[in-house]
């Protein structure tokens, strides 16, 4: 399932999930012996979308591998989509390269046109390789390096015309009662023939707008003056969510969207002009049976579990959820805070020109796919890079511009892991630390004496102004792990770590958020298995399979009384 709502009437799409074709290819030999053209006899079976790691004998694979599958076509033109593919991923059509892409959490598309009615082959390349400089993220990152096609591909077929992308733009009224809409569509012919239409736009099945068009290659419209009187606002209390459908003869697509403004001022956090105190978890896309590929009856799960402590907002770490877990928060009313995966750079690698080029590339994707969801309230900029040398505010001061130029809407943050010698502050709107003091090295009472440092730092460069969240914090425990004395790594330690922090941060009034690290138990990768017993890291609130801990009966009750 790609979207929870319907997303096209009229254009004919289809999933090309299930079983494909797979095969690895650990001396990559592959592109040598053209198995594009034709691919091994001796290949396997697998399930897509899916992580190869869940197949036996390939637990620990990391590396080259490819997959196959067959479609039919009525249409001459068809567009490829691939939702996530982690890593490098090269395509084929026929024996024919199409393309190329870089990533693993965003998706990319491939529109092909003139090709003839029938069955067709599909190959996909796939190279999850982890290095020290050049990839995002970095090989050693406390997380599991899945490999494969991890969300689902479809197959669109169009007609004469299509609706090829749109933006939906809006600036609420002083009174939250009315929205003044932007509409930016861009149509694409298939031909070179000049086609005649009209562009039909609703919102909520009730047409308001329509727009005489003569399509020939591409086409930009920008559509304003369209006012809607009377809205209902989104909140987490009333997540009031709208249906916009842009219309051709023979081709259509549905968004949806909720109408909300989210700013900072005087260091507090306002949704809709109303202050609002953030309650979250860090929460990994993962699971031992999924990995990435998580099914939807498992994100809901995870949802009721998360609304249950109380929360009402989400870390998405490191990297770009599933859309459909964004359409969950859309409708239950989560908050969410969405980054892409750099993670833990350190200054050798931040003036790498590839980690810049591959770093903005990630924001424009993830920035133009989750735009119209209105629970992302925050974009992340980066996660724990060395942000006191002048390569992180360089590389800094360029994501900051660029996003600003595409969505000048939500509020910007990063996390930093060194709050008290951060040079990079200054670019965001809220500052945002990850901190362990009572389990990395230091005692738990040495918490208020870091938070005065922190507000002290904030003063001397102008910045008090700023609301602080407590972006991670959070201690480990092996499920079933309790004792009288409760020492660290028991369940009875973690209990007491995070009542008396959530308690200490309740109090300090610049404190306007927290998200605890970490909602679930999580696989990490073979750079960091040695340090993690389990393999795992254990500072889940639940563990992998969602079984409470301790923990997470304090933070219920703690969560629950907070405003």
């Amino acid at each position: 399932m790609v979207r929870l709502f319907q997303r096209h009437i009229k254009r004919k799409v289809s999933l090309l999930d299930g079983i494909w074709r797979f095969k690895t290819d650990p001396e990559n030999k592959g592109k040598d012996e053209q198995w594009y053209k034709n691919f091994p006899s001796d290949s396997m079976e697998i399930v897509v979308p899916s992580c190869w790691n869940h197949e036996f004998d390939l637990y620990d694979y990391e590396g080259w591998a490819w997959y196959a599958t067959t479609f039919t076509t009525t249409e001459r033109n068809i567009n490829l989509m691939f939702h996530g593919v982690t890593g490098q991923a090269e395509i084929f059509l026929d024996g024919d390269y199409i393309g190329s892409h870089y990533g693993g959490f965003t998706g990319f598309e491939f529109l092909i046109k003139d090709v003839n009615p029938g069955k067709h082959t599909l190959v996909v390349f796939v190279d999850n390789t982890l290095d020290d400089m050049n990839t995002i993220p970095l090989a050693r990152v406390d997380w599991f390096h899945y490999g494969g096609i991890i969300r689902s591909v479809e197959l669109m077929e169009l007609k004469t015309a299509w609706i090829k992308d749109y933006k939906i733009s809006y600036q609420l009224n002083a009174s939250f009662n009315e929205a003044a809409l932007t509409l930016y569509v861009t149509l694409e012919g298939m031909n070179e023939e000049e086609i005649s239409d009209q562009l039909n736009i609703y919102i909520d099945d009730e047409l308001i707008k329509t727009v005489p068009v003569t399509i020939s290659g591409e086409v930009k419209l920008q559509i304003n003056n369209i006012v809607l009187k009377n809205i209902k606002l989104w909140d987490p209390q009333r997540p009031n969510l709208y249906n916009i459908q842009f219309e051709l003869h023979k081709d259509d697509v549905i968004e949806r969207i909720g109408f909300r403004e989210i700013k900072v001022e005087n260091g507090k956090i306002l949704l809709n002009n109303k202050e609002i105190k953030l309650k979250g978890v860090n929460r990994h896309e993962d699971h031992p049976d999924w990995g990435f590929a998580m099914p939807l009856k498992l994100m809901k799960r995870d949802m009721t579990i998360i609304k249950d402590l109380g929360c009402n907002a989400i870390r998405g770490s490191h990297y770009p959820n599933s859309e459909v877990f964004l359409d969950l928060c859309d409708q239950e009313g989560i908050l969410f805070w969405e980054e892409i995966p750099l993670w833990g750079y350190p200054d050798k690698v931040l003036g790498n020109k590839v980690i810049l080029d591959r770093g903005l590339q990630m924001h424009r994707e993830m920035i133009k796919r989750d735009y119209h969801h209105p629970s992302i309230i925050i974009w992340g900029l980066h996660n724990e890079i060395d942000t006191r040398v002048q390569d992180a505010y360089d590389l800094t001061k360029s994501f900051v511009e660029k996003i600003r130029a595409i969505d000048n809407s939500r509020l910007l943050t990063y996390a930093t892991m060194f709050p008290l010698e951060d040079i990079c502050l200054s670019f965001v709107d809220i500052v945002s630390i990850n901190q362990y003091i009572g389990w990395y090295g230091e005692e738990l009472d040495e918490w208020p004496e870091f938070l005065e440092k922190v507000k002290e730092k904030l003063r001397n460069e102008g910045l008090s102004h700023m609301p602080i969240i407590m972006s991670e914090f959070g201690a480990g425990a092996i499920y079933g792990d309790s004792t009288f004395e409760g020492p660290k790594w028991t369940e009875n330690y973690q209990e007491k770590y995070l009542d008396y922090t959530l308690k200490l941060f309740k109090d300090e009034p610049s404190i306007v958020g927290t998200y605890i690290w970490q909602y679930c138990d999580i696989r990490t990768s073979k750079e960091m298995c040695l340090s993690r017993p389990r393999s795992f890291n254990n500072k889940g609130l639940v563990n992998e399979y969602r079984k409470p801990k301790m923990a997470y009966w304090t933070v219920r009750k703690l969560y629950r009384e907070m405003e």
